[in-house]
């Protein structure tokens, strides 16, 4: 009876801690589906922005081309006030829950499946997250360039009190159109372009990849 009764303790305390870790399992996949979720809609801000980045790169290309100094240049300032900003495009993709499981030891109560694609999906936002930092560097690069080649006071009209880059009424001009500076500036244009191009492609799958997780996840563990 003794031996049946410990035999039957033990049974019932593994079963209470089965239990327990399912319950466990079962609130960090609940998590980690509503941080791709999230990272889903911050991912497509990203690409808004890279995109409407490239499209003032393009703009601004074909500005400075045919730069001509005794021309009105309110586009060059707007064009380069946009192009450089950096407060958008970062990618911070939401890590509480792998963040919890590796410090708590709890990848172990994870679906190896579920959890290679967590290894996966944070292995491809590091990538991304390292050519954004060249993204950065590229921007702060132009920002040197094209310091020459504006008037202050003609640079600082083109934001308002809200931050927003706006088309003032009255003409700006340049303070100079030298050939060599505008040259260095397109090169580093074209760095920013080509580099948004590749982030918002990346980004793009990142975004795919966070679907089919989700997808997988609902069918794994039954998500509502």
């Amino acid at each position: 009876m003794l031996f049946l009764a410990v035999t039957l303790g033990f049974f019932v305390e593994n079963q209470r801690e089965h239990y327990v870790e399912n319950q466990r399992e079962e609130k960090y996949i609940q998590s980690f589906y509503e941080d791709l979720t999230a990272d889903e809609n911050d991912l497509q801000s990203n690409i808004n922005f890279l995109r409407h980045q490239m499209s003032q790169a393009d703009t601004l290309q074909k500005l400075l081309f045919n730069v001509d100094i005794k021309q009105p240049a309110n586009g060059i300032y707007m064009y380069l006030r946009g192009i450089t900003r950096s407060s958008g495009g970062r990618l911070n993709p939401n890590d509480r829950t792998i963040v919890q499981l590796r410090n708590a030891g709890g990848m172990r109560l994870i679906n190896k499946s579920v959890s290679d694609s967590m290894v996966d999906y944070y292995r491809s936002a590091d990538i991304i997250q390292f050519l954004t930092e060249d993204g950065l560097n590229n921007r702060r690069l132009l920002r040197e360039r094209y310091m020459p080649l504006l008037n202050a006071r003609d640079f600082i009209k083109v934001l308002d009190t809200t931050n927003s880059i706006v088309n003032v009424r009255e003409n700006l001009y340049l303070r100079k159109a030298d050939p060599d500076i505008i040259n260095e500036c397109l090169i580093e244009i074209d760095r920013i372009r080509t580099l948004n191009l590749v982030l918002a492609t990346r980004i793009q799958l990142l975004k795919e990849k966070a679907g089919r997780i989700k997808n997988f996840i609902k069918k794994e563990y039954d998500l509502k």
